[in-house]
């Protein structure tokens, strides 16, 4: 590391960024790994003024000297997403709708069921409505950090979310909310007022309207991220249960999936460089056998399902056939709705920082790392107790955080470990694992225990 008489001041970027700038880093570390031209313009002009052009220019040969060493990375200022959200889809009766040639286009996408609600006896455990599910989907996390746990109004989602993590990676990145059900954007108020929704559209129960402003979007705006959500399925599910009109309902959604993805087709071809991902989802299934209602814990209600335009990996293709948790006939095996928040993050190239890692899914596309994550708190020993699965090796350590601090480093085949030094006080304590550079969360709270 080259050291120089100037210290710059702190400055103002988050921790959820390719170009990672914490607050005991130098803006030399924050230009040695930057990852394109963009984002070191960011941070050139602070540098320059503070510390001299000389400095500047010693910076650039330091960083074109790292270029030429490590060869270019990927240019991910050009990567998108779009979140395509259909509420209350059963999946066999999507299954249905599929194979009966009724859902062309979301036929298309790489389908894989996904679970809802959390698990069931354990802390993340949330009820399957539309509330908590798309809370979750937009956060990567469980109602015990989002805070959404019911449809109630003034419920304030306390995680954070997609749209800020995005924009606070770059200034120059935007993302959109346009929801049918307008409690979603009423549930992510703070990150309208903070504008890291810089477009919250509420349609008031109009899937056309939501469409058509989507479709509106794609060809004339410029965001990098879009969440739509259409509500048509849940309705009839609701007002008819399980039939004719709520498979109809279905292939309406379809159709107006196709309308939006035909003009993200057309933007791609104005645009040849840019990098899509589109993703897939539903905030809950339906209860047996009818299908009127949801809500509980059961199979069909908390089951979901993740489509993706791009190949998965083994996370969404590949489920666990003995989970940690067997119940619900090994339900808790595949991918979950959490999974979500992190996969988008991968394809826009946003790492997080280990030490303040707080999601609780692990993307479903790229490297995949530790799977069945539990962490379990003994109170008589004061211990905490974690296991997971390991399915792709690495060459890398495996290593554990505890609320930011390195506390362990194991080698990729280890499965379990127990935290026996626990501080005198626990209020909450965040446990991150890190595997071939892909963290996953889990939280041990609410447990005040004195030696």
């Amino acid at each position: 590391m080259f050291r120089y008489a100037c210290t710059p001041p702190k400055l103002r970027y988050n921790q959820y960024i390719p170009l990672i700038i914490d607050t005991d880093q130098s803006l030399l570390h924050a230009l040695l790994l930057a990852t394109s031209v963009q984002k070191m313009r960011l941070i050139m002009y602070p540098i320059a003024r503070l510390c001299g052009i000389g400095v500047l220019l010693g910076l650039l040969a330091a960083v074109l000297l790292k270029n030429m060493l490590m060869g270019d990375s990927v240019d991910f200022h050009r990567h998108k997403a779009l979140l395509i959200g259909i509420d209350g889809v059963q999946y066999e009766q999507l299954k249905q709708v599929i194979d009966a040639g009724k859902a062309p286009n979301i036929a298309q996408f790489h389908l894989g069921m996904s679970y809802t609600g959390g698990i069931v006896d354990t802390s993340t455990r949330q009820p399957t409505l539309s509330g908590p599910g798309w809370a979750t989907i937009l956060t990567g996390t469980w109602a015990n950090r989002h805070k959404v746990v019911s449809n109630n109004s003034g419920l304030h989602n306390k995680s954070d979310s997609i749209f800020k993590l995005i924009s606070l990676s770059a200034p120059t990145r935007h993302t959109a909310s346009i929801v049918s059900w307008n409690p979603i954007n009423d549930n992510f108020v703070d990150d309208i007022s903070a504008g890291f929704i810089e477009l919250g559209v509420k349609c008031g129960g109009d899937d056309q309207c939501a469409t058509d402003r989507t479709v509106q979007e794609l060809r004339t705006g410029n965001f990098d991220f879009i969440f739509v959500h259409l509500d048509q399925p849940d309705g009839a599910g609701h007002e008819n249960g399980f039939g004719s009109r709520y498979q109809d309902a279905i292939t309406r959604t379809d159709h107006q999936i196709g309308q939006i993805l035909a003009a993200l087709s057309k933007r791609k071809q104005n645009n040849k460089g840019e990098d899509w991902l589109v993703v897939l989802t539903t905030d809950h299934g339906r209860r047996l056998p009818d299908g009127y209602d949801h809500g509980e814990q059961s199979r069909s209600e908390k089951t979901a399902f993740i489509g993706l335009d791009k190949p998965p990996n083994a996370e969404l293709t590949q489920p666990i056939a003995d989970p940690v948790d067997p119940g619900l006939e090994g339900l808790y095996g595949f991918a979950s709705e959490a999974d979500i928040v992190p996969t988008i993050l991968v394809h826009l190239g946003i790492n997080t920082d280990f030490e303040r890692h707080a999601i609780d899914g692990v993307p479903v596309i790229g490297h995949i790392g530790v799977r069945q994550l539990t962490a379990t708190l003994n109170r008589a020993d004061r211990t905490v107790s974690l296991r997971w699965r390991v399915t792709e090796g690495s060459k890398q350590p495996l290593r554990i955080y505890r609320s930011g601090q390195l506390i362990a480093k194991l080698t990729d085949s280890s499965s379990q470990y127990v935290d026996s030094d626990l501080p005198p006080s626990i209020a909450e304590l965040n446990y991150t694992v890190v595997l071939n550079d892909v963290p996953v969360s889990r939280l041990v709270y609410e447990a005040q225990i004195k030696r």
